[in-house]
């Protein structure tokens, strides 16, 4: 637990300092942040959306996801209380319910995952953005995970290509909690009108103690005024054991709540 507060201070300080080394290149932020785009912020997709929301906003996604024979709720909320790309994230599932056997458990998920993004300027279509991330597991399991995204994305016209390629290791090894996790994502997002309603194919490659697996998606996501809904089909483990993985997700912007007096 030591070494997880002391990587989350070093994160705070360098998002700090990459703030005061950003105001004076980056625009202006934007009034609001439509979700009407191609990518939500973590949403159904393999990948999170590399850039963060809007300044002073606040963030909120819901979902349903079936994966054999667990059901689960998957919930983030985000905030971006600086003047700058900045946020922080929050993932947790709210219900866990599996059935291994003749009995099926149910309970509040065993982990809370944190994210802290902050965008590299863009130029010409083009965004990075770098994203310390930890976890911290609350049954079960012991110890933590601490590591980082790459996120870089390029757009043109309709179309947008996202990648995430993230490394974690174990605060605390054992057999629930690998040394290190290496995770390549890449989704192609296609825009089909002015309104936002968008297309989507994705690739995942994962390597976790010494096991590579392989998958792949597609989904569709359908806007809203200040959010969007997305559906999501997934084959997972496709060089092991394929599994079939159906999502579902709410995503709603809130403005900028917390500039609000």
């Amino acid at each position: 637990m030591k070494s997880l507060i002391q990587f989350f201070a070093v994160s705070t300080v360098l998002l700090i300092t990459w703030e005061g080394l950003s105001r004076a290149q980056l625009q202006p932020a934007s009034s609001s942040q439509p979700l009407n785009g191609s990518v939500s912020d973590y949403g159904t997709t393999f990948i999170f959306s590399p850039p963060p929301i809007c300044s002073k906003c606040m963030e909120t996604e819901l979902g349903f996801q079936s994966l054999s024979d667990g059901r689960y709720l998957p919930a983030v909320i985000t905030i971006a209380p600086f003047n700058t790309q900045t946020d922080f994230s929050l993932l947790v599932n709210l219900l866990d319910s599996e059935s291994p056997g003749n009995d099926r458990n149910t309970h509040f998920g065993n982990r809370f995952d944190f994210v802290a993004r902050q965008q590299i300027p863009a130029k010409s279509g083009f965004t990075l953005v770098m994203a310390p991330r930890g976890t911290i597991f609350i049954r079960s399991v012991n110890g933590g995970r601490a590591g980082a995204t790459a996120a870089p994305q390029f757009s043109k016209g309709n179309s947008l290509l996202a990648v995430n390629i993230t490394w974690t290791g174990a605060i605390e090894i054992s057999a629930a909690n690998p040394k290190s996790d290496y995770q390549g994502f890449a989704d192609y997002f296609r825009t089909l009108e002015k309104r936002g309603t968008t297309l989507f194919l994705g690739f995942a490659h994962e390597l976790t103690a010494g096991q590579q697996t392989v998958g792949s998606e597609g989904g569709l996501v359908l806007p809203f005024r200040n959010g969007q809904v997305e559906f999501e089909t997934a084959q997972l483990d496709l060089n092991v054991k394929p599994e079939w993985q159906f999502q579902t997700r709410v995503i709603a912007n809130w403005g900028k709540t917390l500039s609000r007096k």
